[in-house]
């Protein structure tokens, strides 16, 4: 992905990490106020720490798969094909007039 379009693909990802950690922490402390606790405004700000850094991890994973798909739109591959196997599959001896095991015709 090239210029700004990654920048408006990837440029808000520290916004977004601040902003939930900052709604969990004001969420919780607003229960915490509600319901006369001390402990809610700690438990919201882990929530949006682990909201935050998913979507951080969710988009470096993003940002990887585009850029493999840049390299191989560089190199003349087709980055959208289905992956070929690299070996064939070996035949597995069995077609549909096979046997069940114990010597008796197959159940269908």
């Amino acid at each position: 992905m090239k210029g700004m379009k990654a920048y408006g693909k990837y440029g808000s990802l520290g916004l977004e990490l601040l902003l939930s950690m900052g709604v969990g922490y004001y969420v919780g402390a607003w229960a915490d106020r509600r319901l006369g606790t001390h402990f809610i405004a700690f438990l919201g700000f882990l929530i949006g720490c682990y909201a935050g850094f998913r979507a951080l991890f969710r988009a470096a994973k993003t940002m990887q798969r585009d850029i493999e798909n840049d390299e191989r739109l560089m190199n003349g591959e087709d980055p959208w094909a289905p992956p070929e196997a690299d070996e064939p599959r070996p035949p597995t001896g069995r077609t549909d007039d096979a046997e069940a095991p114990g010597g008796g015709p197959k159940n269908r």
